[in-house]
């Protein structure tokens, strides 16, 4: 997985318009965001890459994001889409 910088441009990223953030975590921010296409509320999680120091924590974003994917409860969210490039 490579991780790479995204400039961000009108607080957009792809479909995405950002608005508050919702949390901080270790690697980054999640975001609340606005999907142009259809105007449905999601959240977006910013790893911001100069937080990544070890192998070990590339490993551990790509574990959440794998189990992310792969659960399906009303309490944790539902992963649609992982992307670590943007037009």
């Amino acid at each position: 997985m490579e991780i790479i910088s995204v400039e961000l441009k009108n607080n957009l990223i792809g479909f995405y318009k950002l608005e508050q953030t919702l949390g901080t975590g270790a690697f980054g921010k999640v975001k609340l965001a606005v999907d142009s296409r259809n105007n449905q509320k999601v959240a977006i999680k910013i790893i911001e890459k100069q937080n990544i120091q070890l192998n070990d924590d590339m490993i551990r974003i790509k574990r959440e994001m794998n189990y992310l994917k792969t659960l399906n409860h009303p309490n944790i969210i539902k992963v649609k889409e992982v992307s670590n490039k943007f037009n």
